[in-house]
């Protein structure tokens, strides 16, 4: 069950980067409302499948998509 929560999760996070482009965590999680937990979560689902990458601007995180 908790496999499918984190994969919706991605699925949100995944549409989110691909519609508005590179994003940091808090405009994720602004945009989507979700916890923390849940964002980390998504976030590696998305790491692991290699369909997402992480840059770093003036010390602020950004993630975007492949």
């Amino acid at each position: 069950m908790l496999q499918n929560v984190i994969g919706e999760n991605s699925g949100k996070v995944w549409r989110l980067l691909n519609e508005k482009g590179e994003l940091t965590f808090n405009q994720i999680k602004k945009d989507l409302k979700l916890k923390n937990e849940e964002i980390y979560l998504a976030l590696g689902w998305l790491f692991r499948e290699d369909v997402i990458y992480s840059s770093e601007k003036d010390e602020t995180l950004y993630f975007g998509c492949r």
